[in-house]
């Protein structure tokens, strides 16, 4: 690694734009900083140098720690990372580790130390005081930062660099004791929260279909318009764009890119299938329909079309300009990639199909992988796509929805944990998506993380005051945390809105055995869940628990009857445990040694949110 004092690369690109952003720092524009970080990290994100001046321009200490961890996994001999995170707290006191330089501190350096009243100095780190006074400064500093880290990792403060604690997969618990019931694959992840989250997770422009050859007369307007879409400088692309198409009226790819930089912008508005005068559009839509009507076998205005109207209505139907794309250019990626987002849901062996074209054509397009990911969750196939989700992250960790499908993926592969971590990082950046907490709060559920559980499907309810789902997890979670009053709660709420959910009339039958009222819990589970129960495991769960409500009430000839319901089905229906306790209830010695049970969590059919497509 190069000298932490000096910039890497010193006749490079990469080097002019870092020392851009150093400039942009010291003269305190952090928000410019950060952009420009953002874009070297995008090129490089293994680059420790790059995450050490990152930490420098965000806003807050966990984003700063984030930053600082970042690089010392990159590098862990880095120097100026340990003694940043040493003075966070996050790090213990090494004495391997120099100071910052006595003479001259890095300007992210300086921001990390707390100000303090100045001391005379010796002849530097040579001077035994120098290092006594040093060291003792660093100690005041990471016992001051212990303080703020403490706050940072409370059970209320959003995890960001502490990550649940590996738990194995949780599978339906039958002893008598008050477990969760789950209906989603449960998963298993340990991992820090993924880096991406401080970067930039704006509209990216779709890659450029092609380089036109534009006359020399607009040429430079059209370059310097394309320069400026990619920085996202909007207004600056539209000039020059609109400049470029008064000197060549009558080239489609311009009036594209105009109706790109408009729905970067959020500016759809509906495409009318009109003839407009030059210059007369003023959203995505028009601009798009414009390049139609300048060239009807131009395939990216199709795309943009279709791309715009859905903008404008999720539900709209597209399909006809997505085929229209691909009819005049079959080898447009990123039609089949927007084709296949579109059929993900509804025809997922469709999308797949587009999207296995599209990794033909372009086999590093991260979204490509993110929606075969998709596709493949839809279809059941959970390990493929668990892999696909992990190279689209690989390819791109600024790709925000990809955390929302590995979350997903890992829920699907039984590993929770990982779920968990991905979910957390996810819903940072869309506080507002109510089914990512759903998930979140089942993965919750399954590791036994019932508190957090509850705040995470909190969410959800308050928002959507009529999700089942949400009702019967939140109620799991209060049945497990032993207040059976606010789990009876949920549990009759879910069942209101979903009466044929299994799960939810169980458990309301188990909460009133939890209230001491085991005839009530019997009649519950009698009448409304054992006629829901149509496989073994769900009868297996239903004589289980009669049987136990039975015996409390005491019927003991009833009981007997459940037990024998019980040991006559499969022994895969249910754990050996249980199949013991019948056993005993009935003064049986088995004489045959029993297989080992081998279940499955537990769960319905895991509950879908929506992929967004950026």
């Amino acid at each position: 690694m190069a000298d932490e004092e000096e910039l890497p690369y010193e006749e490079s690109g990469e080097n002019t734009m870092l020392r851009e952003a150093i400039d942009a720092l010291r003269q305190g524009d952090r928000a410019r900083t950060r952009d420009l970080m953002t874009r070297l990290l995008k090129t490089d994100q293994k680059n420790p140098t790059y995450w050490v001046w990152l930490s420098a321009a965000v806003d807050t200490q966990k984003e700063r720690l984030y930053c600082l961890q970042m690089a010392l996994q990159i590098d862990p001999q880095n120097a100026t990372a340990k003694r940043g995170l040493i003075l966070l707290g996050a790090l213990p006191l090494d004495d391997s580790v120099p100071p910052f330089p006595v003479n001259r501190a890095r300007l992210w350096e300086e921001k990390l130390t707390i100000p303090h009243e100045p001391t005379e100095k010796k002849s530097g780190w040579a001077n035994p005081l120098v290092r006594l006074f040093s060291i003792l400064g660093i100690a005041v500093v990471v016992i001051g930062s212990l303080f703020i880290v403490r706050s940072l990792l409370s059970p209320t403060a959003p995890l960001l660099i502490s990550t649940p604690t590996r738990r194995p997969t949780i599978t339906l618990t039958f002893a008598p004791t008050v477990t969760p019931a789950f209906r989603t694959s449960t998963p298993t992840f340990l991992g820090p929260t993924p880096l991406w989250m401080f970067l930039d997770s704006t509209y990216t422009p779709t890659p450029l279909y092609v380089m036109t050859q534009h006359p020399i007369v607009s040429r430079s307007a059209y370059e310097a318009g394309l320069r400026f879409l990619r920085m996202k400088d909007y207004p600056n692309a539209l000039v020059l764009f609109q400049q470029a198409i008064s000197l060549e009226p009558d080239a489609p790819d311009l009036y594209y890119y105009v109706g790109e930089t408009y729905r970067a912008q959020g500016d759809y508005h509906s495409a009318k299938d009109t003839y407009r005068a030059q210059g007369d559009y003023h959203s995505a839509g028009d601009a798009y329909q414009e390049a139609i009507n300048r060239d009807s076998t131009f395939a990216p205005a199709f795309l943009g079309r279709a791309r715009a109207n859905l903008g404008l209505n999720p539900k709209a139907e597209i399909i006809n300009d997505l085929n229209e794309a691909i009819n005049l250019d079959p080898n447009f990626a990123e039609a089949y990639i927007a084709r296949g987002a579109y059929l993900v849901e509804s025809n997922p062996s469709a999308a797949k199909t587009d999207l296995v074209t599209a990794l033909e054509i372009t086999p590093d397009s991260a979204l490509a992988y993110l929606t075969l990911a998709d596709a493949q969750l839809n279809l059941g196939e959970n390990e493929v796509a668990l892999e696909s989700a992990t190279h689209a992250n690989e390819l791109d960790m600024t790709l925000v929805p990809v955390y929302l499908t590995l979350g997903r993926a890992y829920i699907a592969n039984g590993q929770t944990t990982q779920a968990i971590s991905v979910l957390q990082t996810y819903t940072i950046f869309e506080p507002d998506d109510t089914g990512a907490f759903l998930q979140l709060g089942t993965a919750y559920n399954v590791a036994g993380e019932y508190e957090a559980a509850v705040e995470a499907l909190n969410k959800v309810v308050n928002t959507d005051q009529r999700n089942a789902e949400a009702y019967f997890q939140r109620g799991t979670a209060y049945m497990n945390l032993n207040n059976a009053n606010l789990a009876e709660t949920d549990f009759k709420a879910a069942v209101t809105y979903d009466p044929l959910d299994f799960d939810s009339q169980l458990g309301l039958a188990r909460v009133y055995f939890m209230q001491g009222k085991p005839g009530n819990a019997y009649l519950q589970a009698e009448k409304n869940a054992l006629p829901l129960a149509k496989s073994d495991n769900t009868k297996a769960q239903c004589y289980y628990w009669e049987a136990m409500f039975l015996e409390q009430i005491p019927d003991k000839a009833s009981a007997d009857s459940y037990w024998n319901r019980l040991i006559r089905l499969p022994e895969n229906a249910m754990p050996q445990e249980w199949r013991n306790t019948a056993f005993e209830h009935l003064n049986i010695t088995p004489t045959f040694t029993p297989t080992p049970y081998l279940t499955e969590t537990q769960i319905k059919t895991p509950t879908k949110t929506p992929t967004k497509t950026p």
